[in-house]
């Protein structure tokens, strides 16, 4: 089963489901639609294990690490987010 991780927390994820489970570890949302971009995070480790950005993450131009958690999946393994 897929984990999500903090340096502190971890919390496992259904396989390609939405990263909006990192709610629970702090991550914060707004519109939930990748317009917004307050819940753009530093993805510390496992970037690989992620979808591929979404269009939306494209026109937001992020920095490679960094990554909408309403519009990233997990597809597998673990991921640590820079959140503490």
């Amino acid at each position: 089963m897929p984990t999500i991780k903090s340096r502190s927390n971890r919390i496992e994820a259904i396989a390609g489901g939405s990263m909006e489970s990192a709610a629970d570890l702090g991550v914060l949302f707004g519109c939930h639609s990748g317009v917004c971009g307050k819940c753009a995070t530093t993805v510390v480790s496992g970037l690989n294990n992620l979808s591929e950005p979404t269009d939306e993450e494209k026109n937001m131009d992020l920095a490679p690490e960094r990554r909408l958690m309403c519009q990233a999946r997990i597809n597998k393994g673990t991921v640590q987010l820079d959140l503490d």
